[in-house]
């Protein structure tokens, strides 16, 4: 095999490459023997084809077979003799080739950046420890108690409103016809609470208890049962009852037991224990991106940008109504941020062991409760999801790995302090707004 080097500059490789005649030889004879061995034709017992006869019936599928096959080993030991690691999968253009001659091709790709070492002792972080004190208790017990819904029976009759809780029948039909799941008994809602699709909830206001209604809806394009989706339904309703909701629910022992709690110190314990969980997984988030940020700054080295593309592409199906210019800002980072991570974790021999895959799977099955079994078959299924959840869990090792030997800072705080750094602007916003969403039921 002889390489001539047609580019070199940075990460970009590009060669022309010779495969002598007689390689190419030997192994399309070796395959034509191997087929000849077993072939069948009229005429002939099995092994006692001629191999010219072979050559005619079978050159049209074994030629581009071998001819990848010398071609994938032919870069192999070239990467694997200039010990240099392709960054995507090389790009192959055949020049010339004819049966009898050499095999010559173009091989075009990107190599892997060399990566400096860094000291981790220069990057510092702030590790917060959460300082509950009796007024965050009570802060929290307030929101509780706002966001909880208790109902009473009605002091006096009145129509439906928006907030009531609704006890009723249904039955519905599409076309005239019924079909699966289309009738209800003792059936409730909190109006307004879009349990039910768009439209349904907003014809039960103004109704009396024992008053009957027939209302109109049409079933969602993306509706889960897909047989209904995009149709138009009649629902005949019967209001069995309504009740209204306490406005200002008194912080006792009875808000205690309605959430599911013993007495009131307990409900007080349950929200400690709440408040540490939540604390100590948004302040690893927090850490997470401070070194993580830390890291893209302090590293200088060449990005591939073939690499870069292929993760544009990949973002833009996830979020297609994203600019151009915040899609190549993620995918410069992520890139970038992956190299790093994946250097780190090579130089420093970190695993993922099949004890950590499993406490992975394990992971991602609590997320959904009832289907954990469901989920770890998933995943016992898909090899392909399987490593993307390696790569996860790698990561993962290599930022605890980081977070060991960086430079940690400690500082006592509480919930609003630890929201206040710009790490968890995001998760912020989302907390804020689910809260304003609650105070408005």
């Amino acid at each position: 095999m002889k390489i001539d080097e047609l580019n070199s500059k940075g990460l970009d490789r590009e060669w022309k490459v010779t495969i002598p005649a007689s390689l190419v030889n030997e192994k399309l004879s070796a395959k034509y023997i191997e087929i000849s061995n077993t072939a069948k034709l009229p005429g002939f017992r099995p092994g006692k084809v001629p191999i010219n006869l072979v050559k005619q019936k079978y050159s049209q599928s074994v030629m581009p077979n071998v001819l990848d096959e010398i071609i994938n080993t032919s870069i192999r030991k070239a990467v694997k003799d200039k010990n240099i690691q392709p960054s995507v999968q090389p790009k192959i253009d055949v020049k010339k080739f004819e049966e009898g001659s050499e095999l010559i091709f173009n091989v075009s790709f990107q190599i892997m950046p060399e990566i400096a070492d860094i000291n981790f002792k220069e990057i510092s972080f702030e590790k917060s420890e959460l300082d509950i004190k009796d007024d965050d208790i009570e802060k929290a017990l307030i929101e509780v108690a706002e966001k909880h819904e208790r109902f009473l029976p009605l002091e006096k009759k009145r129509k439906s409103k928006k907030g009531d809780l609704i006890l009723f029948d249904f039955e519905g039909k599409v076309s005239g016809k019924k079909f699966p799941g289309n009738k209800g008994k003792d059936e409730t809602v909190v109006l307004g609470s879009n349990k039910y699709i768009p439209g349904y909830e907003d014809q039960m206001i103004n109704l009396e208890i024992g008053e009957s209604k027939v209302i109109k809806v049409t079933f969602p394009d993306d509706y889960r049962a897909k047989e209904l989706a995009g149709k138009e339904a009649e629902f005949s309703l019967k209001i069995k009852d309504i009740q209204d909701r306490v406005k200002n629910v008194k912080i006792d022992n009875q808000l205690a037991t309605e959430m599911g709690e013993k007495d009131l110190e307990s409900l007080k314990k349950k929200i400690s224990e709440k408040m540490q969980f939540d604390f100590e997984k948004f302040s690893a988030l927090k850490i997470r991106r401070e070194i993580t940020e830390k890291l893209i700054k302090l590293y200088k080295f060449d990005i591939p940008s073939k690499m870069v593309d292929d993760e544009k592409k990949f973002l833009k199906s996830q979020s297609p109504k994203e600019s151009d210019s915040e899609i190549n800002k993620q995918a410069t980072r992520r890139v970038k941020l992956g190299l790093i991570l994946n250097s780190i974790g090579k130089k420093n021999t970190i695993e993922v062991t099949d004890q950590d895959l499993t406490k992975a799977v394990v992971a991602e099955a609590q997320k959904y409760p009832g289907e954990e079994k469901k989920i770890v078959d998933f995943y016992q299924k898909n090899p392909q999801m399987m490593d993307n959840l390696r790569g996860i869990a790698f990561e993962e090792k290599v930022m605890s790995f980081l977070s060991n030997v960086c430079k940690a800072k400690n500082k006592k705080t509480n919930f609003d302090e630890l929201f206040k750094s710009e790490q968890l602007k995001p998760e912020k916003q989302i907390i804020s707004n689910n809260s304003n969403k609650g105070k408005e039921k």
